[in-house]
């Protein structure tokens, strides 16, 4: 028989936050457009953690998300002044100490006495690390589909079927293509 499970302490509990990628909370003021986030997430956002343990406004937030994601975050943001309920936003940041980071927003916004969207909370979540997993699985998957058409190129060259090797060569093609997303320039690391 199996061991007896027990509920969490706050000990154990923190360890499971910090094993699911949680890096910190947040707080947003719907109407000043001020945003507070904790220690940790402010230092991936690049902002200091003292004054954005007091709310930022939403502009120096802004700043530190990915210039590919900001428009698409600070839209988002408003969007949820309209309306309560459950908020999600995935962003990158753009960070010197950080380097580039995929993060998760998380949380809820809440109605003020009038019914209208007044606050939000939730916490932040550290992508990355699981996105680079992703992406290495992936790849090798991607690599492993060209070894196999590599040999299927073979088999259609010695069994002469003109036809066949013309699909397989498409075949090469395309997975060459797919190939080619994960190839990084050598000297700043970015993707083609």
């Amino acid at each position: 028989m199996g061991e007896a499970l027990t509920l969490p302490g706050t000990g154990d509990l923190q360890a499971a936050l910090d094993a699911s990628g949680v890096v910190g909370a947040w707080e947003h003021d719907l109407w000043s457009g001020r945003l507070a986030v904790s220690a940790p997430f402010a230092r991936l956002l690049g902002l200091d953690p003292e004054a954005a343990a007091k709310g930022v406004p939403l502009a120096a937030f802004l700043a530190c998300t990915h210039p590919e994601d900001r428009v698409r975050v600070e839209n988002h943001l408003h969007a949820s002044s309209e309306a309560a309920g459950p908020f999600e936003a995935e962003f990158r940041t753009l960070d010197a100490r950080s380097g580039v980071r995929s993060l998760l927003m998380r949380g809820r916004i809440d109605q003020d006495a009038s019914g209208r969207a007044a606050r939000g909370r939730g916490i932040a979540i550290d992508l990355t690390e699981n996105r680079a997993a992703n992406l290495q699985h992936t790849e090798r998957l991607v690599n492993r589909m060209a070894e196999h058409v590599i040999a299927l190129r073979g088999l259609a060259g010695v069994l002469q079927r003109p036809t066949l090797a013309k699909l397989v060569d498409g075949l090469m093609i395309e997975i060459g293509f797919e190939l080619a997303r994960y190839l990084r320039d050598p000297t700043d690391g970015n993707r083609h």
